[in-house]
């Protein structure tokens, strides 16, 4: 079995604050080289479903292909910055706190420089009983992290009482009905009909920095004792921040 990407370019340092949980991840330089043309293939799964590219292969050959799949591809730095850092919440939700994160929004996108409305992230995982269990997540990307940053990820967080919003889980919801997954839809679908009533929900609020978060992630933590889901703070700090980002995408 290969070791996840992450895994082999980051290392990770973990605590609890009260009874959320903090992790710092910090790049392992030297594997960097190693493993930047997976982590685009992990970015180009996230635009176009490898199925499609596939297909795409099949019919139209690899230089049409890479062709196409620039025309997903941001080209300013901003819309660089935020897909990357939603790419990156949603592979930490999934490595390290078990989720399943089944659409990945980013092929829905309407125009490759714009962000998407609704929850960043939601993820899906079942407890004792086959309970439905939601993670609602927020991502933000930046070279230097302030807590204005944290604090609007966290009102986002905090929105319709910390529950994701419905018309996120709906989305998610019909576009497993169009893959055919018609079961995991339904549980989605009545979780909204029921107004999640009795479905837990945790918080994932996720950063990528060129600064050292733990302190203002721990600061953050700290504030949210009285709330009433868990929440995870996770930051990966990437100190030449604008540069990795460039070099990411600069090779498509």
């Amino acid at each position: 079995m290969s070791v996840h990407v992450l895994d082999r370019w980051l290392t990770a340092e973990k605590a609890n604050v009260g009874r959320h949980a903090l992790t710092l991840l910090l790049e392992i330089v030297s594997m960097r080289t190693g493993v930047l043309d997976e982590l685009r293939q992990k970015v180009c799964d996230h635009y176009v479903s490898p199925d499609v590219t596939v297909k795409r292969l099949a019919d139209l050959g690899a230089p049409q292909t890479a062709e196409l799949l620039k025309e997903h591809l941001p080209t300013t730095k901003r819309a660089r910055s935020g897909d990357l850092g939603e790419v990156l919440a949603t592979e930490v939700a999934e490595r390290y706190l078990n989720y399943r994160v089944p659409v990945r929004r980013l092929r829905w996108k309407d125009g490759r420089e714009m962000a998407l409305r609704g929850d960043d992230l939601i993820g899906v995982a079942w407890g004792a009983k086959k309970m439905l269990l939601f993670l609602k997540g927020e991502s933000k990307s930046r070279a230097l992290l302030t807590t204005a940053v944290l604090s609007e990820a966290g009102q986002a967080l905090d929105r319709d009482q910390g529950r994701p919003t419905r018309h996120s889980v709906l989305f998610v919801a019909e576009r497993l009905r169009e893959q055919g997954q018609n079961d995991l839809a339904k549980e989605l679908e009545e979780a909204v009909l029921q107004s999640f009533k009795g479905t837990p929900v945790e918080h994932l609020l996720f950063v990528l920095t060129g600064s050292n978060p733990k302190k203002l992630l721990a600061g953050h933590l700290h504030g949210c004792a009285r709330n009433p889901q868990r929440r995870y703070a996770v930051g990966i700090r990437i100190e030449d921040h604008g540069k990795f980002i460039n070099d990411l995408f600069g090779g498509f």
